[in-house]
């Protein structure tokens, strides 16, 4: 196949040789796609094949009288395939577009040939293609003479030696000349014939075709569509990345005398005490003011209040009501220097607190 042919606009290309070059150029395609894997510089591969199929298809169209816009039929599902390659991570979407290519490229290596004109390796135009096999196969037969008139027996030995060579080089030369053309002959009945048919058959095979297309679609589109459970999953384990990535706050607490512990979580003031059980849930939340009213707020006898952000029951029993860091400091002072304090109908004493909260260096720096 010369070179320059594939990219000559004039000429004409018959079915099987536009079969071959489509096929070959989504090949390369595919085996690029294994080697530089999906990269950016599979645009480069792409845009230096899409030309070639692109004339080749143009071609072929010619060559049938076929209007040149079905060359879309070859190249979208190129384009299809190469942004496939690049971009989504689908082997069923990829599929369907191989099919879909498969089937174009099948219709249209079938359309039949108006042209009468001679080919050679499947091209009719202007660039001359020289068969180099033939060429190098062709023999030069020279007939034997000879000078002598007498009937000896040497010449007579020449004589005959000579023919049989001329005849063993007639037969290998006719063998090696009529096997490849029977074989060319086989194969272009047998593509008549396929074409024939589904030519003669074109409803049925386009709609067998149409229906494998929209099937193939649909299940592409589907596998492409993330599940419910997927998605929780995902989820799932990202909350655990997360999760391991964020460093844990260190507490620090402090147990008062009346059963209730004050803890820090950096400037988080929290207040814990023990005896609710049942489901774990969230008590009270400022954020939507819902919940037990009786968690609302954090009182001393002295009347000061505090709003909690939110109150929690949790697993172990424990209900911990966490305060604004803008408050921390005022609540620390206050459950040193109050006589009780109050929260979702506890009332905590609040006797020996102060000398409680002095021994742990990180609440006695808020005194």
């Amino acid at each position: 196949m010369q070179f320059s042919a594939l990219f000559c606009m004039v000429g004409r290309d018959n079915g099987q040789r536009f079969a071959v070059i489509s096929g070959l150029i989504f090949f390369v395609l595919l085996l690029a796609a294994v080697l530089l894997g999906s990269t950016a510089a599979l645009y480069v591969v792409g845009m230096l094949l899409l030309p070639i199929l692109g004339l080749t298809s143009y071609r072929r169209l010619r060559d049938s009288g076929k209007t040149p816009r079905l060359i879309a039929l070859t190249l979208t599902p190129f384009i299809l395939i190469l942004l496939t390659l690049v971009h989504i991570d689908s082997v069923m979407l990829l599929l369907t577009f191989m099919v879909f290519a498969a089937l174009a490229i099948g219709y249209i290596a079938i359309l039949p040939s108006i042209s009468k004109a001679s080919y050679r390796q499947g091209y009719s135009g202007p660039i001359k293609i020289v068969d180099r096999a033939v060429a190098k196969g062709s023999r030069v037969r020279v007939e034997p003479t000879l000078t002598a008139s007498e009937n000896k027996p040497e010449a007579a030995t020449t004589s005959f030696s000579n023919s049989e060579s001329d005849f063993e080089a007639e037969l290998a030369n006719g063998s090696a000349t009529d096997s490849p053309a029977q074989g060319a002959s086989l194969n272009s009945s047998s593509f008549i014939k396929i074409q024939r048919w589904l030519m003669a058959n074109q409803k049925m095979a386009f709609s067998g075709v149409a229906s494998l297309l929209v099937c193939m679609l649909l299940l592409s589109i589907w596998s492409l569509i993330p599940t419910d459970d997927a998605s929780a999953a995902e989820q799932t384990t990202a909350e655990v990345e997360s999760l391991a990535k964020e460093p844990a706050v260190e507490r620090k607490m402090t147990t008062l005398p009346d059963g209730f512990s004050l803890i820090l979580e950096d400037d988080v003031l929290i207040v814990r005490w023990l005896g609710e059980t049942g489901t774990p849930t969230t008590l009270w939340s400022l954020a939507t003011a819902k919940g037990d009213r009786t968690c609302a707020a954090l009182k001393f006898n002295n009347g000061t209040e505090y709003r909690p952000v939110e109150v929690d029951l949790l697993a172990d029993t424990g209900t911990e009501a966490r305060f604004s860091p803008l408050d921390t400091k005022a609540i620390i002072v206050d459950m040193a220097r109050r006589g009780n304090v109050s929260l979702c109908g506890y009332n905590f004493s609040l006797k020996g607190s102060q000398a409680a909260i002095g021994k742990v260096a990180a609440f006695a720096t808020y005194l």
